[in-house]
């Protein structure tokens, strides 16, 4: 392999690992918190704190992403992309393991500390992000950028199942809820070795200048002055909240309504990943090129806000099997052509900012959707989906209106 290919590769293993992070992260802590001998809560507690303490820790992770994404997206236009990398690399995998003693420890308070560390260090995906961007023309960005889909699916199909098995006795008579976290732990040590050693830098600044947080923070701001830029960035993040509302809380209607375990859920997670894969190496084949990408957004998003609100009411597991692959087809086919729009919109200067700010509000998307769908899950598991559904059904007429709204005006 030579020195070129290694290079993208190492940012492909970064955003792979992100994800297998939080996919692994997904099938385990609703089977935790919700089960009786898990001891992280006292003995008798509700159904509602239950669900709202799954909602906490999910969103705890999201929430630093939220703050931090933006700020490593601006740094890396300053500094470059390698230095960011490498070092949020090494602390996530210490995060992890952090998140490891705590499950052993059986302290809630730690596990909270962990994750809410692993949001900070785990905000590098811009960033790999936009050193993919540094180096794809206009018209190749969304082939490109579909790495990070083909890197982010298939962690999905590896991820769910994978914190299934390792934390199941019933596979591995060795594994526990901590095993996931010592494997993840150990991915995140090799990527930070191999970036150190394998990734070129892909964007340095024509001149050196001291770096200012005050221009830093201005600079995010100019984004919003771009044509088009607030109202696709809206739309970004309503589609990454409805998104949120499904994601995050499938594991949690699925022990509510069919009594899942972990290994199940992961195992049902894995498959909707091989679709969303699949689709992320079609475009990567060339499709993305032979049409604009707000196509392919207009047309998908309101399609998958039906398919959400369907799985929210379907009265059998059996349902989930026929819907599913058309929910990994639609979404991945909106999440990456979004990136590739909102990239183009921004233009080659900004894109670690726009990659950044892209990235903080799916963070908030997913900090504000599990702190809802803890409490509304309590009432009745159907709620979360269908807000979500709802949600991503309501954007995706909104693009369609707004887009055509535009195109008559101009």
């Amino acid at each position: 392999m030579n020195k070129q290919k290694s290079s993208l590769y190492s940012l492909i293993f970064t955003i792979f690992n992100d994800a297998l992070g939080w996919g692994v992260v997904l099938t385990i802590f609703a089977p935790l918190l919700m089960n009786e001998s898990s001891q992280f809560l006292p003995e008798g507690s509700s159904l509602q704190t239950q669900t709202s303490t799954v909602g906490l820790l999910l969103a705890c992770f999201p929430f630093t992403q939220f703050i931090f994404m933006p700020i490593l997206g601006a740094l890396s236009d300053n500094f470059g992309r390698k230095k960011l990398l490498i070092w949020t690399t090494l602390f996530a995998a210490f995060t992890f393991a952090l998140s490891g003693i705590a499950i052993a420890a059986k302290s809630l308070s730690l596990l909270f500390f962990s994750r809410i560390l692993s949001g900070v260090f785990s905000a590098n995906a811009a960033t790999a992000q936009a050193a993919i961007a540094d180096t794809s023309s206009e018209r190749a960005k969304g082939k490109n950028l579909s790495l990070a889909g083909i890197a982010g699916g298939l962690a999905w199909i590896v991820g769910p199942p994978l914190g299934g098995l390792l934390s199941s006795e019933d596979y591995l008579s060795w594994a526990n809820f901590t095993t996931p976290f010592w494997f993840v732990t150990a991915l995140f040590l090799l990527n930070y070795i191999w970036l150190a050693f394998s990734f070129e830098e892909t964007f340095v600044k024509k001149k050196k200048q001291s770096h200012d947080w005050k221009q830093e923070i201005k600079d995010l701001f100019k984004l919003s002055k771009i044509d088009k830029m607030p109202a696709w960035l809206t739309i970004a993040f309503l589609f990454y909240l409805g998104w949120g509302f499904f994601l995050l809380f499938f594991p949690t209607l699925l022990v509510q309504r069919f009594g899942l375990n972990q290994t199940n859920i992961g195992f049902l997670s894995g498959y909707v990943s091989i679709f969303w894969l699949t689709t992320s190496i079609v475009l990567n084949r060339g499709i993305a090129e032979k049409f604009k990408p707000e196509g392919f957004i207009l047309l998908n998003l309101p399609i998958l806000g039906v398919l959400v609100l369907l799985l929210a009411f379907v009265p059998a597991t059996s349902w989930w099997y026929v819907i599913l692959p058309f929910v990994g087809i639609t979404a991945a086919l909106t999440w990456i052509n979004l990136l590739a729009f909102l990239s183009n919109l921004a233009g080659k200067e900004n894109q670690g900012k726009v990659f950044g700010i892209g990235q903080s509000l799916m963070a908030l998307a997913t900090f504000i959707s599990p702190i809802l769908s803890g409490p509304l899950a309590a009432i009745d598991e159907k709620i979360p989906l269908s807000v979500g559904g709802a949600i991503i059904t309501f954007i995706g007429i909104f693009a369609i209106l707004y887009y055509f709204h535009r195109h008559r005006t101009t």
